[in-house]
């Protein structure tokens, strides 16, 4: 099982930034990242990124929902990320 706070502490402190517990999960340089480990975390997770102002959004996932992701983030500009970090699909910059 995958725990939202664990993964988002991680990924934070890769990319040089803090967890915030309210809002978008991580913002750095530009960069926003939204952590979702569940499908109902999904709807939700996308509905914060569209409302960030960042240049560059990115959703993290589990393997298991990359697919299910794949298709919500269609047309959307928002990047898929893995629990390491990795970049699964790129976004488009605003």
């Amino acid at each position: 099982m995958y725990d939202h706070d664990l993964i988002a502490i991680k990924l934070a402190r890769k990319f040089k930034s803090a967890y915030r517990r309210k809002g978008v999960d991580i913002l750095s340089k530009g960069r926003a990242i939204e952590v979702a480990v569940s499908p109902s975390d999904l709807y939700q997770s996308i509905r914060q990124l569209k409302r960030s102002r960042a240049a560059k959004k990115y959703l993290v996932v589990p393997p298991h929902l990359v697919q299910k992701a794949r298709e919500l983030l269609k047309g959307t500009g928002i990047g898929i990320m893995n629990p390491r970090g990795q970049i699964r699909k790129k976004c488009r910059k605003k």
